[in-house]
């Protein structure tokens, strides 16, 4: 509570400055922002649909959304936003457009006649001559052309200099973030030109979508670009390797290798029966006529050694390795066509009167009609004649027999090469193929990946489009000025709080008590020079009055007079002042006082003073009732210690406006030492009327509007 006290206290004390310099204070704010940036803010909203946009994709595999792509999609676009290409594009175009259609006699939308003013003042003639009137995009490309990284380039500063309208930094002040979780983009901008902010907004909306497009588009593309060559080249490739099978096919006369590689094995089995049961004829054939001829020797070397007999023979061999080689060429016996069938027919006929040519031939030039063995000779004869038809049959068999397996083995050396080559040909065909099937597979996912980044790109429209405004946004002038006064009320309190705590001037009778850890008995107040004046003798009554009532109750009814210290620690406190002042008061009232001095009467620096014990001994009493000594300040000279126990009370005058040192309060501390059970006070002197009235409450004049502050410092809050 008393320290709550303490604080009402300090803001009645400085009440003066807490109404005028905060006051004060938000003047100078008042004037400093008389000419404050009127701000003209712009905002757009742009759908993404990068979360819940329909793409190609989405239709493939609808309900599943990878969020974590949503976002880093999101977080890209935003930086495509705020990239410094974005924005060099934007500064470039925006100057651009303001140098072609700002006019320097009014304001328009795209410019205000200051500002336009003033980027005519800072651009170089040689820039100048860059600007077409007719055309915004010639325009940006002569900037480009003539922009180069150099302090000294105009193009080149104008972004990254310091310039409030094109300059990066003033452009990174765009503000974008996401509306929350969803595919919406809200893009904020102000500056000091309304038709600066809303152009801006204009052109960023067009220049992001441009720089979204050529970053996600250029890697697709090449992606896309990258499989149709490779698609191109495997096509180019298959389309050789199968034309070079053709070609192999036709070179070697191939229709269906697998299907003529097993006629080729079934004619070689067919073929292969056939010899050997043709070889068994002509085996048994041979033992056959072999036997006969030696039971009809004679016949036989007569029929032999006909010439006619053996044309005959000769005949219908040669027919019948005709019948056996036209047999052999055909594959399927039984479905014959008709023109074969008739040739085969004439065949077998001309091979049937051969035959019966040689039987009869044979049976002419028989002379024998019986055997040494007794054996008819035609019989055997005839039997041999069967034999050696059957042995020629069978030997015509068997040469045509040979030359078909010649020929099947030369098939066999044909075709096994061609089947290793047409499977190496085939594989390289099929690897071709599949390599070329996955390329293709590959180009489709690139191409609807390309496709679905066309169609987010599409999505991305300004569903709030910018809008040129009309009005600024609220300054914070007023913000500035409340800020200024409060901040400056509390920078005076805080200042004062600090400095009650650390600043160590007597001042009042708390810090003094405080600071000097000794009782304060009361205050004198200063003279005041202006408004309270002519107050001043009362001041001094009233106090005057208040310091003799308050040493009443010190001094002692005895034989002695009462013996009254006046001490200070310096000079100049007022000790004189009070006394005299003191003596004055109880004179009028008939006390008998009496009042010494180191000015005159008592000597500091004498043998007597030095070295007395009591007051007696430097002064005979005579019937005074109360004696005033006023010493020498104790830094200057010491008070002998009986006559600081005798003295009724030790008065320490203190000026209030003073600080408190470290000598002093060693001087005080010694003093009390010497003192012992005598009293020492503190007497503020010097005070201000305020600390006072702590001690002689309300001063004059007497108001009702005093009286109620007075109350409000004592808390006196229902009181009457």
């Amino acid at each position: 509570m008393e320290i709550f006290f303490q604080i009402i206290k300090l803001l009645y004390r400085i009440k003066y400055w807490l109404i005028f310099l905060p006051a004060f204070a938000a003047l100078v704010a008042v004037y400093q922002t008389r000419q404050m940036v009127r701000t003209y803010e712009v905002n757009t909203t742009i759908y993404t649909g990068i979360a819940s946009g329909f793409t190609i994709e989405s239709g493939v595999e609808p309900g599943r959304i990878d969020w974590s792509s949503v976002n880093n999609g999101m977080d890209n676009l935003i930086s495509i936003i705020k990239s410094k290409n974005t924005l060099h594009e934007v500064a470039l175009r925006l100057y651009a457009q303001n140098m072609i259609y700002g006019d320097s006699t009014q304001n328009n939308n795209y410019i205000q006649a200051n500002n336009y003013k003033e980027l005519l003042r800072i651009t170089p003639k040689e820039v100048r001559t860059l600007i077409d009137k007719s055309s915004i995009d010639s325009t940006v490309s002569n900037l480009k052309k003539y922009e180069q990284a150099s302090p000294k380039n105009f193009v080149y500063g104008l972004f990254n200099w310091y310039h409030r309208h094109y300059s990066f930094t003033a452009l990174s002040n765009i503000e974008v973030k996401r509306i929350f979780d969803s595919d919406m983009i809200d893009i904020k901008y102000s500056a000091d030109d309304p038709g600066i902010a809303y152009n801006t907004l204009v052109i960023l909306n067009e220049e992001f979508v441009k720089q979204y497009k050529l970053l996600r588009f250029g890697e697709t593309n090449d992606v896309v670009e990258y499989f149709k060559r490779e698609l191109a080249r495997l096509s180019e490739k298959l389309k050789q390797s199968e034309d070079s099978l053709t070609r192999y096919y036709v070179d070697k006369k191939i229709i269906n290798y697998e299907e003529q590689t097993k006629q080729v094995t079934a004619l070689a089995r067919d073929y292969e029966l056939m010899y050997y049961d043709a070889l068994l004829r002509y085996t048994s054939a041979s033992t056959s006529v072999g036997q006969l001829e030696m039971r009809i020797e004679g016949q036989v070397k007569a029929i032999q050694n006909n010439t006619v007999f053996l044309q005959k023979l000769n005949s219908l061999s040669e027919i019948s390795s005709r019948i056996v080689r036209f047999k052999s060429l055909q594959t399927d016996t039984l479905n014959i066509s008709p023109a074969n069938r008739k040739l085969l027919d004439e065949y077998k006929l001309q091979e049937k009167i051969a035959e019966d040519d040689l039987r009869s031939f044979t049976a002419m030039i028989n002379e024998q009609k019986y055997s040494k063995d007794g054996v008819a000779s035609a019989a055997y004869v005839d039997q041999w004649v069967s034999s050696v038809i059957t042995r020629e049959k069978a030997s015509a068999e068997l040469r045509v027999m040979e030359e078909v397996r010649k020929s099947l083995e030369s098939e066999y050396g044909y075709y096994s090469p061609i089947g290793s080559t047409l499977k190496r040909k085939e594989r390289d065909i099929s690897f071709t193929e599949q390599s070329y099937l996955s390329v293709l597979t590959s180009l489709n996912a690139a191409l609807m990946r390309q496709k679905t980044l066309q169609m987010s790109s599409a999505n991305l429209k300004a569903i709030n489009p910018p809008l040129l405004p009309v009005s600024p946004i609220p300054t914070a002038r007023k913000v500035i000025v409340l800020s200024t006064y409060f901040g400056t009320f509390v920078f005076i309190i805080a200042f004062f709080i600090l400095l009650e705590l650390f600043d160590r001037t007597v001042r009042d009778k708390a810090r003094a008590e405080r600071i000097t850890n000794t009782k304060v008995l009361g205050a004198f107040p200063k003279e005041n020079l202006l408004r309270y004046r002519r107050y001043n003798k009362q001041y001094e009554e009233i106090a005057t009055n208040y310091l003799a009532n308050a040493l009443i109750p010190y001094l002692n009814t005895g034989e002695r007079p009462d013996i009254i210290n006046f001490i200070s620690s310096g000079s100049e406190y007022g000790k004189s002042y009070l006394a005299e002042k003191l003596v004055r008061y109880w004179e009028e009232r008939g006390l008998r006082v009496k009042l010494f001095s180191w000015h005159e009467g008592i000597s500091p620096e004498s043998r007597e003073f030095i070295l007395s014990r009591k007051f007696s001994e430097l002064y005979e009493f005579a019937n005074e009732d109360i004696i005033i000594v006023e010493h020498k300040s104790i830094l200057e000279s010491s008070i002998p210690v009986g006559l600081l126990r005798e003295a009724s009370i030790n008065l320490i005058v203190v000026r209030a406006d003073k600080v408190w040192r470290e000598i002093d309060a060693t001087a005080l501390d010694r003093l009390k030492q010497q003192a012992q059970s005598a009293p020492v006070t503190l007497y503020l002197n010097h005070v201000s009327r305020d600390v006072a009235t702590n001690f002689m409450g309300l001063l004059p004049p007497v108001t009702k509007f005093r009286q109620f502050i007075y109350k409000l410092t004592q808390l006196g809050l229902t009181s009457r």
